[in-house]
């Protein structure tokens, strides 16, 4: 596989997830969390699967009931669980803060394909995860220690329970049949999650709390279309590319580099300060994920 497009991806990956969680926060000031949700991933579900369909009109994978059936249960996973937490536990804790918690995806994967499947785990994977967790642990640890009482416990359990989850989702994508058409697998995944999400957000009254019309600003339109379409559709493609031609640690890679982008942009948008701190972890959490994209690339050439 070409490394320089896997960088590529990987890093525009991470570039749409960091600043999907800004979009995030704005939108969840006037959505109710889960209905906006809901209705951002059916969206990006329809998309995908329209997509697909015009660049390959011929296929008859969407009529397979095994691939629609491994789509649900995935979606019960990344969507249900791993989005739908996102949405909750987004509420209670800054953009910054969310998207580092966020950052713990890559250690579950590691874990699971240990655990679950027996899968060695490469001396540079290990030294990989291991420099990749110091450089979050260096980026957030004085925000954490200098502040714990400002962390909501729900927030913070709420994050960490969805990347427990997308691991395990992402994991079982990579090893049961969809179609071929990563597209098409994304929007068939997306589609049924989102529906999904619908369930628990009419059963909790969020119909109910949606704003009015005049409510609707020019900034929450744009910032709802943005997490739709470039926060949502554009990484959701690349992500299960990267499940095609590599390994689930390597598609989850971004989740070290989203955190970073969501930390400067929340210094570009908002005014906060980065330190020499931030520096620091940037340059360590990069040397962590080379080496972890380096190691599973090789082994999928031998």
């Amino acid at each position: 596989m070409n490394q320089l497009k896997l960088w590529i991806i990987i890093i525009t990956l991470s570039l749409t997830v960091g600043s999907s969680f800004i979009a995030i926060k704005i939108v969840l000031d006037s959505i109710p969390p889960l209905f906006a949700f809901s209705i951002r991933f059916m969206i990006t579900g329809g998309v995908l699967i329209l997509v697909s369909y015009i660049f390959d009109r011929k296929s008859q994978e969407i009529k397979k009931i095994t691939f629609w059936r491994n789509a649900l249960f995935i979606g019960v996973f990344l969507i249900l669980g791993g989005h739908g937490l996102i949405a909750y536990g987004a509420q209670y804790l800054s953009a910054g803060i969310a998207s580092l918690l966020n950052s713990t995806i890559p250690l579950w994967v590691a874990l699971f394909m240990f655990l679950i499947f027996h899968n060695k785990i490469k001396n540079l994977t290990k030294v990989g995860l291991s420099i990749g967790f110091s450089g979050m642990i260096i980026l957030v640890g004085p925000s954490i220690g200098g502040g714990a009482q400002g962390l909501s416990l729900v927030g913070v359990a709420s994050l960490l329970t969805s990347s427990l989850l997308w691991a395990v989702g992402s994991i079982y994508s990579s090893k049961v049949s969809l179609p071929q058409n990563f597209l098409l697998s994304a929007g068939m995944v997306t589609l049924i999650g989102g529906s999904l999400l619908l369930i628990p957000s009419i059963l909790t009254g969020e119909l109910n709390l949606l704003p009015s019309y005049s409510d609707i600003d020019s900034n929450l339109l744009i910032s709802y279309l943005f997490l739709i379409f470039i926060g949502t559709v554009i990484p959701l493609a690349e992500f299960y590319w990267l499940l095609k031609v590599s390994t689930a640690p390597v598609a989850n890679t971004f989740a070290y580099i989203a955190p970073i982008v969501a930390v400067f942009l929340g210094w570009a948008i908002l005014g906060e300060s980065v330190t020499y701190l931030t520096i620091i972890s940037t340059i360590v959490i990069l040397i962590g994920v080379a080496l972890i994209v380096r190691t599973s690339n090789n082994n999928n050439n031998k």
